[in-house]
């Protein structure tokens, strides 16, 4: 769960880790132009991207309060052993769906894993030691078993899978930036580009405007692009956790759109 800063009003907008993933498979579906790749398999990695986060339905469904804020936990506060289960969930939940996704998805939170979570003294014993291992065996699995398929042969590629882990954690990155409303302005490092190059690309919130976002470099193949989902007005905070958890099935929502431009130049 995201949950934005409070609003002059005292409410919060909490918006759920499968509503971000599903601004993330917007995103993807308009991606790539002259200068920011494509991508193929078009349709798996699409719906990886908006699937990304399916193993939080869950826990979203009846969330745990911190009793130090007094709101749910978001998901950058949850215990480590927690999040692991939740990413171990969506791989699964994946699977019998699209198998390349569950591997693509496996290989994102792989590197989410090495890059964020400390590990023990003792490597043998340590949680992101065990995850990581098991995802090591999930994607050989997944390989071999996608290795006859004639859609997927190039897709299956080491320098393939790794342009495709790379865009799931440039949309995700993107997409949390927005949900997670604390700045006018970030940048998204190291997104993929043509011929094996990277850029950073900076996204800047429009002067007086409420949704409406300027990209460059404009890694889209739609001159302007909007996204939608969804956010669940929370009006207070919490110390009972059975209270805030019907006040969170219960919340009135909001439909949370994003625009996007190109920047203009001079601007």
């Amino acid at each position: 769960m995201i949950i934005q800063p409070e609003q002059p009003s005292r409410q919060f907008l909490a918006i759920s880790q499968t509503a971000h993933s599903w601004i993330s498979g917007q995103l993807a579906r308009a991606w790539g132009n002259k200068a920011f790749s494509g991508f193929q398999p078009f349709e798996q990695m699409c719906y990886a991207a908006e699937q990304h986060d399916v193993g939080f339905l869950e826990w979203e469904s009846a969330p745990t309060l911190n009793q130090t804020t007094g709101l749910p936990y978001t998901f950058e506060e949850l215990p480590e052993e927690v999040h692991f289960g939740i990413w171990r969930t969506g791989i699964s939940q994946l699977r019998p769906v699209c198998l390349y996704a569950s591997l693509v998805v496996s290989l994102h939170f792989c590197n989410l894993c090495a890059r964020f979570h400390q590990r023990s003294s003792d490597e043998n014993q340590s949680a992101s030691f065990a995850f990581l291992k098991e995802q090591e065996e999930h994607q050989e699995t997944a390989r071999r078993l996608l290795q006859n398929d004639p859609l997927l042969k190039k897709a299956l590629q080491d320098q393939v899978l790794v342009y495709h882990r790379d865009l799931i954690a440039t949309w995700d990155l993107f997409s949390l930036q927005l949900c997670r409303g604390r700045f006018n302005e970030f940048k998204i490092p190291d997104v993929p580009t043509r011929e094996g190059g990277k850029a950073d690309i900076l996204v800047r919130k429009i002067a007086g405007s409420e949704d409406l976002w300027e990209v460059d470099p404009w890694p889209f193949n739609v001159q302007s692009l909007a996204t939608i989902s969804e956010a669940k007005v929370i009006r207070r905070r919490f110390n009972d956790l059975n209270t805030m958890r019907i006040a969170i099935r219960d919340a009135d929502r909001l439909s949370l759109r994003f625009r996007f431009q190109a920047r203009t130049e001079g601007m």
